[in-house]
Parts: structure tokens; C-alpha cells; sequence
């Protein structure tokens, strides 16, 4: 049987998806800065790109068909869809939200006695920073009638930010492009995320609807939540309605730790569809993380502070679940070598014995792009004062922490999940902040917004998108150029739309935490580290490559032992903040699975 030619991706649909992306970014601020709202733009069920699917699968698109006959395919439909889930990953807390507040924020939160002025001021390059005081303070405190927002003000330093985003991203779609086959078609990754949206999307000729969409089970999931929220609302404004409180916290060990059993609806739809041994794995080894960390509260032992956006894990445990995470793609790397192999072959030499047709790009472009991309990167990081040692450890680091947290994210398919340890932290405990120096410390801080609360980012994104891309075969070529309009088109709306929010209602009136106290919880680590300047943090590493060693014996286990049922992934995800509150309706959902 001949298998069927790609569809094309038309530009019909990357309109659409760039309406879509457009909606995000300027919606996604102004929900969270002004409404004051939960973010849907800021972990990986990019719930905001899920809900504008939502109803056009349901609305949108039925109508067109009723009114005009044709409306949009299967293939065209997850155009849209991947698009509007990689520009979701950009305005909030994947970059422009955190970025622009920090840009002015070292200036605008100076006092005398943070010495702010002489302990990272020095430190900034103004390429990446505007220079101008006024347009700085209006930023926070807002514009007085009949002023004009100062665009020229912030013209060159967005320009520096967005072309090395834009170097970024690239960079990681490269090594998706290299790592995708040996993920789907060898390591039959599960790509839980995708499963909704080709539901979803899926069409019968003679239905308007999905049968997604005509299933009553799909109704019946979907009022549970939906009753319980409304009525949680509606509350919010007429007292008489009943509050419907799920938080259910639970002490152990003495009152050292405390457990919600609050059932987070959409991880315990997302997580049923997983193996019974990965959501073990990551409910199982969430709980021994929380017991641990119990243990070491009621004993005093720990091996420093709790470290930026590692919280609740003390560094101990942070440190063993990033030694995981190093080792999970390590491994990963080992067992498709000789893929690798047959990419750079092909990469140099145009070898047949594999074919990179049905790739997003060449094998020849992405591994002469990942290269020269990775280049830049470093020559952009060295020019904002960082030292080259210190560049190449915390871009290459940040680049394997993306790559083990999309390979999760593509695996377990969980909703939230973060970095158990950040990449400028593990940067400095690896060089000591001696080495690092307060140039250093600086450049470090300003690369935050992007790599340190990783909660979203392009690449996770993408390799679902990818996924999508393979089932409804889809042109990948085009699909490239359709995820970079995305990422173009969210990029600017959202860093216009911040802008004219702040300047408008001044951003120390703005809601979320970003024109507030991340710049202080930022500048506060530098100054830690500056005032006790350390050589490298040999426990730190010691207790990472104890975290390798651990992911290594499981690893082995669970391939020696068929039936095993805990998969080891759990503990390269180890307890960052938002696994600490998912992991119990994790839970749920294995149990009810297992049942």
C-alpha cells in the first residue's frame, strides 16, 4: 500500500494560527497583570492555546462548514493548535512577562541600603538595558495624562532580547530536529499532551462535529470542573453562593510537612493517560521527596539555603533529582547513537542511510545551525559581561536541562513541572561564585526570565507540536516556518502589550508577582552570592552525581525486570513547586487507572 503524501500546510491556517498567537499574547498579560487572573499561558498544558482550540473545534469551525460549506481539515486544524501551544510558551512566564519589569528593575529598586548602584549596576550593559531613568520609573509607576509611551527608550535593548530569544529557540528546535526520530520512532516516546487536541480535531465526513464532541462521557468530565468552578466564582460575587473548598491538607512527621489532596481535575485527565508505571513513578517519588524533606526539617541537616526555584527541596535533594535529570538524557543520548552517527554522516557527507525528508529541517541545516546558534549564544552571553567559562557552563547546561525537561514533558505529559535546580544556580555552584565574579553574578540574573522559573519553553511545546504534525502528516517543512511566524507574532504582541500595560496603569499597580518582588528576589541572590563569595559547591555536585548513580540503578532495574512498576522518571522530576501540589491527583488518576 502507498502511503499518502503529506498535507500542506496552507496559509489559511497559519493566518489563523497567527490570530491565535496574537490573542495569547496580548491576552495572557493583560488577564494576569490586570484581571488579576490565573495564568493559561505559563506551564505546559498551555491551557490558554487549549481553550481558543477549544472553541473553534466546537464553534468556530462547525459554523464555517454550515455557512459556507468547507471549513478547515484535520492537518490545518493542528496547524493552529501548534502554533498557538509554541506562542504560548513565550508571553508569560516563559520570557516577556519576566523580562521587561527586570530590565528596569535593578534601577527602579535601588535604595541605599541594597547598594543596588554599586554591586550591579556597574554590571549591566546598556545594549540589553534602556538607559533612560524616566521612561524606567514611568514603566513602574505609570504615564500622567497626554503622555506618549517612550518606544524609542526600550527600542534597542527588546531588539538585543528578541534576536537572542530568537537564537535561542532556534538552537532548540535544532536539537529537536536531531532528536526526534530517535524519540518517536525508536523510544516511542507517549506524547500524552498531543492526545486531546487529535481528539479533538479528529473529523467524520458527514459530522459537523468531532466525535470527541459527541461522546456523553466527554460532557460529563467536562461538567464536573466546570460546575465546581462556577459555582467557586460565582461566589466571588454573591456571598450567598456556597464556597466548594477541595483542599484537603494532611500534616506528617510532627507538622514538618504538609500534603494537599486537593484533585487538580485536568492532571487526573492528563495523567490517566498515561502508563501505570510512569505516573507510579512520578506520584511514588514526589512523596518520598516530600518525606525526606520532612526528615531533614526535623533534624536541622541540610548543605545550605534553599536555592532560587528549587523551593520546597532544600539543595540536597534539588541537586539529586538534577544529577537524575543529567543522566536521563545522557542515556538518551547513548542509546541512539548510532542515529546520531547516521544525522551527522548525513549532516556532512549527505549520507542515504537515513532520511531527514519528513524532518522540520535538514539534518545538514540543524546540525551546521545548531552549532553556529550555540556559537552566538556564547558571543551574545560574553557580551553582557559574562566570562566564557561561565557562558559555555550555563548555556550548555540550560540547553540539557530544556532538552531532559522536554523529554519528560513529551513521556509523562505533565501539566506543570520545573527545573528541580536552575541553570544559573547549578552554573555557579559548579564554577563557585568566585570564579563567576559579580560581571558574571549580573549577566547570570538577567538571564532569569528565560531559564530559571522553567515552567514553559518553545521546545517542550514544539515536540508535542511535532507529534501532531506526524499523525495528521503534515507537510514539516512548512510546519517550521508556520512555528516560527508563531513565535515572530507572539514575541511582539506580548512585548507590546506588556509595555502599554505597565505604562498605562503603572506596574507596581499591576497584579502577578513580576513588577514586584522578582526583581528583589533576583537582586537578592546576586548580593548573597557577592557577599560570600564561594569557591565551587563540591556537596552540591556530590549530591547530583549521587542523583546520576540513582537514575542509573533504576534504570537498570526497570530494564532487567520487565514488571517493574515504578519508572524512574519520577526522579529526574523530582519536587519543584508545582509537582509539589500535582503529584497527589497524580495519584488519583494512577489509582483509578490501576483499579
Amino acid at each position: 500500500m502507498i502511503a499518502s503524501p503529506p498535507r500542506r500546510v496552507s496559509l489559511r491556517a497559519i493566518a489563523i494560527g497567527a490570530i491565535g498567537c496574537l490573542a495569547i499574547a496580548v491576552g495572557e498579560p493583560f488577564s494576569v497583570l490586570v484581571m488579576r487572573s490565573s495564568p493559561m499561558a505559563a506551564d505546559y498544558s498551555t491551557g490558554a492555546a487549549l481553550f481558543l482550540f477549544f472553541l473553534f473545534t466546537l464553534l468556530i469551525n462547525p459554523l464555517a462548514k454550515l455557512l459556507t460549506g468547507t471549513s478547515l481539515h484535520t492537518g490545518e486544524l493542528a496547524t493552529v493548535y501548534i502554533m498557538m501551544i509554541v506562542g504560548a510558551a513565550i508571553p508569560s512566564w516563559g520570557l516577556t512577562m519576566n523580562l521587561i519589569p527586570l530590565l528596569g528593575g535593578f534601577f527602579y529598586y535601588a535604595t541605599p541600603e541594597n547598594d543596588w548602584a554599586n554591586t550591579i549596576q556597574p554590571y549591566i550593559s546598556h545594549l540589553f538595558v534602556p538607559e533612560d531613568s524616566a521612561a524606567i520609573q514611568k514603566l513602574f509607576e505609570g504615564m500622567a495624562q497626554g503622555e506618549r509611551i517612550p518606544w524609542g527608550a526600550w527600542a534597542t535593548p527588546l531588539m538585543a532580547w528578541s534576536l537572542f530569544a530568537v537564537n535561542m529557540y532556534f538552537t532548540t528546535l535544532c536539537v529537536l530536529v536531531v532528536l526526534r526520530k530517535q524519540w518517536v520512532e525508536r523510544e516511542r516516546l507517549n506524547f500524552p499532551l498531543a492526545t486531546l487536541p487529535i481528539e479533538m480535531s479528529a473529523r467524520d465526513k458527514d459530522q459537523a462535529f468531532a466525535p470527541f464532541y459527541r461522546n456523553y462521557l466527554t460532557w460529563i468530565g467536562f461538567a464536573i470542573p466546570a460546575l465546581i468552578s462556577s459555582i467557586n466564582a460565582l461566589h466571588r460575587y454573591f456571598n450567598f453562593v456556597p464556597w466548594i473548598d477541595l483542599n484537603l491538607w494532611v500534616p506528617f512527621l510532627r507538622n514538618s510537612i504538609w500534603v494537599n489532596f486537593r484533585p487538580h481535575f485536568e492532571v487526573i485527565g492528563l495523567s490517566y493517560l498515561l502508563n501505570l508505571d510512569i505516573s507510579m513513578g512520578v506520584w511514588f517519588f514526589a512523596m518520598l521527596n516530600m518525606l525526606a524533606i520532612g526528615l531533614c526539617r526535623m533534624t536541622g541537616w541540610n548543605i545550605g539555603p534553599e536555592q532560587p526555584y528549587s523551593s520546597p527541596s532544600p539543595p540536597s535533594l534539588a541537586h539529586i533529582a538534577l544529577g537524575a535529570l543529567f543522566f536521563l538524557v545522557l542515556s538518551s543520548l547513548w542509546s541512539g547513537r548510532q542515529h546520531l552517527r547516521q544525522v551527522w554522516r548525513k549532516a556532512l557527507r549527505g549520507d542515504d542511510a537515513i532520511d531527514d525528508s519528513g524532518e522540520l529541517l535538514p539534518y545538514r541545516v540543524a546540525v551546521f545551525g545548531f552549532i553556529a546558534s550555540f556559537s552566538l549564544g556564547l558571543f551574545a552571553l560574553y557580551s553582557i559581561n559574562m566570562n566564557l567559562p561561565t557562558a559555555f557552563v550555563f548555556q550548555l547546561s540550560a540547553l540539557v536541562i530544556f532538552v531532559g525537561l522536554a523529554r519528560i514533558i513529551s513521556q509523562a505529559g505533565l501539566a506543570y513541572c520545573r527545573a528541580p535546580v536552575a541553570p544559573a544556580v547549578f552554573t555557579v555552584n559548579t564554577l563557585g561564585s568566585s570564579s563567576v565574579g559579580a560581571p558574571g553574578l549580573t549577566a547570570l540574573a538577567l538571564n532569569f526570565p528565560w531559564s530559571a522559573d522553567i515552567r514553559t519553553f518553545v521546545m517542550a511545546s514544539a515536540a508535542t507540536g511535532l507529534k501532531l504534525a506526524e499523525v495528521t502528516r503534515l507537510e514539516y517543512r512548512r510546519v517550521f516556518w508556520a512555528i516560527a511566524a508563531a513565535i515572530v507574532v507572539t514575541l511582539a504582541g506580548s512585548i507590546t502589550a506588556v509595555i502599554y500595560l505597565a505604562y498605562t496603569y503603572g506596574g507596581i499597580n499591576l497584579g502577578g508577582w513580576q513588577f514586584g518582588y522578582m526583581t528583589t528576589y533576583t537582586g537578592n541572590w546576586i548580593t548573597n552570592n557577592l557577599n560570600n563569595m564561594q569557591p565551587t559547591h563540591v556537596w552540591h555536585l556530590s549530591f547530583a552525581g549521587l542523583g546520576a548513580f540513582l537514575m542509573g540503578l533504576l534504570t537498570f532495574i526497570k530494564n532487567r525486570f520487565v514488571g517493574f512498576p515504578i519508572h524512574p522518571i519520577g526522579l529526574a522530576i523530582g519536587l519543584p513547586h508545582p509537582v509539589q501540589l500535582i503529584w497527589p491527583s497524580v495519584f488519583f488518576a494512577w489509582l483509578l487507572k490501576a483499579l
